[in-house]
């Protein structure tokens, strides 16, 4: 029998580091307490995702342990029979046992998924201020989720003075605190960078006399991000921001421009050279993909290139769809790509942007649903002081769950809406619950759901790209680690089919139905 050789189980990592042996204690606990039975009655992970290769061969992946192996197709067959009973002295078997691809019958990995997720979500040791310092935005891109009508409000003294009230509150709240992180958001935040720049003060000494740490990040359109506004930034705690180009230069002026209509791809870009080479910025670029721009984002990743923005430890780019999730911006929905051609679309773009030096590799991740809106001590602040949950809400007041002046309602006497955040929970979804990459998504956007019917089309299904495109993602890593080649599987037989991850389909009506009865 050949067996899975050490460092071929996990491909190129060793075991340590492929495994959140921490985070996954309870579980391994309960299996190597029964691995002292030389025979017991085993099961395949109900999270292991094949994807098969030519000669009878197959890439395991696992989205629980997120352990990843190659199995030869002898070895295949081993784990078809898994559920006879196997001597975990069988070498294959024991390592099989050791990344979670096969499990006692009595562990219940539903269970162990939950009580990861809650210690996600709830981890009370770090929380996240979002600021809006203003809702105003120079930028008229046709897609935005905030609308086109932005308040052109600037944030007073004495919402800043609040803001720094409820971190206090927070310190109070949380005695095990040991990590801030803001967010500067907007509109455009760096509109009003002297806000961004008196609350950072303020935040950072206060968190020094408590030897707290602290870690600023920013969604910015990058168009006003020179080197002088990044160096006062990064002195204040910015490591990373997230700036959008939509495209080549002819693309992406069509679609974010200012609000006179000027293009704005050429500043952004000067801007981003002008310091990325000297402050360790960690830049997230994102691009926003539609109908109308999907052909041209190779032309964008070739210009960065020969700008000589390629190869840099402090540039990724990654893709993003656009949808119809507010009410804001219905008017595009029939620009959206379908989730099924974007999943394709984006695991190709990955590739590319891997192979000229602006992406890493793909890997899915734990719990991408677990965000601000989930984390109960989180808190959005918008500039009249109102108090959001979700990014996507704080262009519409009547989506605040409470405001800095209103502290207590914060913390005691919540609004129904801000307990409905609270109560929205994953694993309450039939659909979600029975879907094998739950590890990695975890509903992947509440908003979703708790706004549902805000979104129109496609957008009302909450599942990720990775839903879609999981399959071509785990090839491209073993293919560029070198433990596969393209000759080893054929692109049509292991493109990736959602429902072979999930034993039902989403549908937005029924949610609703099902909400509506639940809170009658």
């Amino acid at each position: 029998m050949h067996c899975v050789e050490q460092m071929r189980v996990g491909l190129h990592k060793p075991l340590e580091q492929l495994l959140d042996l921490h985070a996954l204690r309870s579980m391994w606990f309960m299996v190597n307490m029964q691995l002292k039975e030389v025979n017991m009655q085993l099961k395949e992970s109900i999270y292991n995702i094949r994807i098969g290769l030519l000669g009878g061969k197959c890439l395991l992946f696992n989205s629980l342990s997120r352990g990843l192996c190659l199995l030869e197709s002898d070895e295949v067959e081993i784990l078809d029979r898994i559920s006879d009973s196997y001597s975990r002295q069988n070498k294959l078997v024991h390592q099989l046992l050791g990344q979670g691809f096969v499990l006692p019958v009595s562990v219940d990995e539903l269970a162990v998924v939950k009580k990861k997720y809650d210690a996600h979500r709830y981890d009370s040791g770090a929380v996240t201020l979002t600021v809006c310092p203003t809702l105003a935005c120079n930028f008229g891109c046709d897609y935005c989720f905030q609308g086109a009508d932005k308040s052109v409000q600037k944030m007073s003294v004495e919402v800043q003075d609040g803001i720094i009230q409820l971190y206090h509150r927070l310190l109070e709240q949380l005695p095990g605190l040991h990590t801030l992180r803001s967010t500067w958001y907007g509109g455009e935040p760096l509109l009003k960078p002297d806000i961004i720049y008196n609350l950072a003060d303020r935040l950072i000494e206060t968190n020094k006399s408590r030897n707290i740490n602290y870690t600023a990040s920013m969604i910015s359109n990058g168009s006003r991000m020179t080197r002088s506004i990044a160096e006062k930034l990064y002195s204040r705690g910015l490591r990373s921001v997230q700036i959008t180009l939509d495209g080549a230069r002819e693309d992406h002026d069509s679609r974010r421009h200012y609000l006179s209509k000027k293009g704005s791809y050429d500043t952004i870009v000067s801007n981003m050279k002008e310091w990325i080479y000297e402050f360790p910025i960690q830049v997230d670029l994102r691009v926003n993909i539609d109908e109308r721009n999907k052909d041209g984002v190779k032309s964008l990743i070739d210009d960065l290139v020969a700008e000589g923005l390629s190869n840099l430890p402090n540039l990724k780019m990654y893709f993003a769809p656009v949808e119809s999730v507010t009410l804001g911006c219905h008017a595009v929905a029939d620009k959206m790509i379908k989730k099924m051609q974007y999943g394709q679309l984006e695991s190709d773009l990955l590739r590319y942007a891997f192979e000229n030096g602006l992406a890493d590799l793909p890997y899915p991740p734990y719990f991408m649903g677990v965000c601000s809106a989930l984390r109960p001590y989180d808190f959005i602040v918008v500039p009249n002081g109102d108090v959001h949950k979700c990014w996507d809400t704080v262009s519409f007041p009547n989506k605040r769950i409470g405001s800095v002046f209103e502290m207590d309602a914060l913390f005691q006497n919540k609004s129904p809406l801000q307990q409905q955040w609270e109560q929205f929970n994953p694993f309450d979804n039939s659909t979600c619950r029975s879907c094998k990459i739950l590890p990695n998504c975890s509903s992947f956007c509440a908003h979703k759901f708790v706004h549902a019917s805000d979104t129109l089309g496609e957008a009302a299904l909450p599942c990720p790209s990775l839903k879609y495109s999981i399959n071509e993602k785990i090839i491209l890593r073993a293919e560029k680690e070198g433990f596969i080649t393209k000759d080893d599987y054929s692109p049509d037989a292991i493109r990736t089919n959602p429902l072979a991850l999930c034993s039902e389909v989403f549908v937005k009506e029924k949610y609703l139905r099902d909400v509506e009865y639940a809170y009658s």
